[in-house]
């Protein structure tokens, strides 16, 4: 935009400009408004999807966060059944010496 408003600037200060010029310089600066609005709507769904993306990790990271505590509720759980299971053994070990004695 900057080049095109020098030029601009420039055939204005020439007591004549050239023919056809004036409007070149204007379909260029269409052209640049049309593909800086193609930008900004590309910014804005980019944007977008970099809110959704957030959005979607905090969800990955809370449901992490939820498998850990039930890693850990198995870990507890099978350590509180590996605890009865050998007692349970045990058990039936002194029954057996008792029913042998």
């Amino acid at each position: 935009f900057r080049e095109l408003i020098e030029i601009l600037a420039i055939s204005r200060n020439q007591k004549l400009p050239q023919p056809g010029e004036e409007s070149q310089i204007l379909e260029l600066l269409i052209q640049r408004d049309e593909e800086f609005q193609e930008l900004m709507k590309l910014a804005v769904d980019q944007g977008k999807i970099h809110h959704e993306m957030q959005l979607l990790e905090k969800v990955v990271e809370k449901r992490d966060n939820d498998i850990q505590q039930l890693q850990k509720q198995l870990k507890e759980a099978e350590h509180i059944l590996a605890t009865a299971v050998y007692q349970a053994k045990e058990k039936l070990k002194s029954i057996e010496k008792a029913r042998k004695g």
